[in-house]
């Protein structure tokens, strides 16, 4: 079966988005067609125009926001001595959310793949380096993924940092079970 044109342009739009497949799409178009209001549609297409027009870079962190900081870098009651990297702004509310850091972080946006083209010039290390000379840091928390580009992008940074900074304490997330854990 066919869908009219302006259903089979919305599922298109919905399956673009990652992790959203076609039957979720479908799932999700005809919920608005039966549920959504004409105020409410509109309201979420007003939402989804003002995320490109009101969202701006953090110019400290990277991190989004409404403001040129963003709420993290303007809290006073952060330890701006500590600096978690992290890969994405989205990686910032899962580490938040645990309550057991209380500096501010640096958004990297990536991690290093050269085979994606993604190389340490595309990424936001000098916004790092710069910040570290600005900024009395004592300690730089690497919060990045175990994964191969994870990996090999703290081990870039570590050489990195060790090499202009090398009174700066370097650790990384603990991950995994503890020795002996099941």
């Amino acid at each position: 079966m066919q869908y009219p044109e302006v259903i089979q342009n919305l599922i298109d739009d919905f399956t673009s988005l990652p992790g959203i497949g076609g039957k979720t799409a479908e799932r999700l178009v005809f919920y608005l067609i039966k549920n959504g209001g004409q105020e409410e549609l509109q309201q979420f297409g007003k939402n989804l125009m003002n995320l490109k027009t009101t969202i701006k870079t953090c110019r400290e962190c990277g991190n989004y926001s409404l403001n040129e900081l963003c709420d993290t870098c303007r809290n006073i009651k952060r330890d701006k001595k500590s600096i978690c990297v992290v890969a994405n702004a989205e990686d910032i509310k899962y580490l938040d959310n645990t309550h057991s850091f209380n500096g501010v972080y640096h958004v990297l946006g990536g991690l290093l793949n050269p085979s994606e083209g993604v190389t340490p010039d595309k990424l936001r290390i000098k916004q790092l380096l710069a910040r570290l000379r600005k900024d009395k840091t004592n300690e730089i928390i690497l919060g990045l993924n175990p994964t191969i580009e994870g990996e090999s992008t703290i081990i870039y940074l570590k050489k990195k940092l060790k090499e202009d900074f090398p009174e700066i304490k370097i650790t990384r997330l603990s991950r995994g079970l503890p020795m002996g854990g099941d």
